[in-house]
């Protein structure tokens, strides 16, 4: 059971790298624009994997029942935190090549909507990997830790709308659209699942 779980893992990675191969591969071979061959094409990359690898890293963090009888909880949190750290420095470098190229292409920063909204998924997401990483050091409480890091869970949600409005390869590949479609239904699946236990804990307990 384990490993069919890896497979799918693998799997949802590889089809984001293929649909990136097929769009970046003639700008490549044509060359051109460094800022695009160096910027924009590789950012999209990361924002690609770097979303797939969010999506782990909720999954592996919400403590699902069925998947912790496959791994170990203290190995799913040690996995949540590695996953988590590679996921956001490619979400990162995908913010900061974006602007970067923005800027060196257009002589400015462009903010329309969807960029305003990659913007705020970025800036939550970099307020709760503070609170995650220096949650000792900056002596946080369980309940200001919990309270710093419940706007993370809007990140995935902003981080979709974001790709399925600019997001080229979604664009061009209707099975990277699917697949990422089906990750967000599987999110608010998952969401709504959790909300529940909570409540239940939190009432049982009241």
């Amino acid at each position: 059971m384990r490993y069919f779980f890896y497979i799918v893992a693998l799997a949802l990675l590889v089809l984001p790298l293929i649909a990136w191969l097929e769009n970046a591969l003639p700008f490549y071979q044509a060359g051109g624009n460094l800022g695009f061959l160096l910027l924009q094409l590789p950012a999209r990359l990361f924002a690609l994997i770097g979303f797939v690898l969010m999506f782990f890293q909720f999954i592996l963090g919400t403590r699902l029942p069925l998947w912790e009888k496959v791994v170990a909880r203290a190995q799913n949190l040690k996995r949540h935190r590695t996953i988590g750290k590679i996921g956001f420095f490619l979400i990162l470098l995908h913010g900061l090549m974006i602007l970067i190229h923005d800027y060196i292409s257009a002589g400015q920063l462009l903010f329309d909507t969807w960029r305003i909204v990659g913007i705020i998924a970025l800036v939550l997401l970099i307020v709760a990997v503070i609170a995650a990483w220096f949650f000792r050091p900056l002596k946080l409480s369980r309940k200001a830790w919990r309270t710093i890091h419940l706007p993370a869970y809007v990140v995935f949600p902003l981080g979709f709308f974001h790709a399925r409005a600019l997001g080229t390869e979604l664009a061009t590949s209707p099975a990277l659209d699917i697949q990422l479609l089906i990750l967000f239904g599987i999110y608010c699946v998952i969401l709504v699942y959790r909300i529940y236990v909570t409540l239940r804990e939190k009432f049982a307990s009241s």
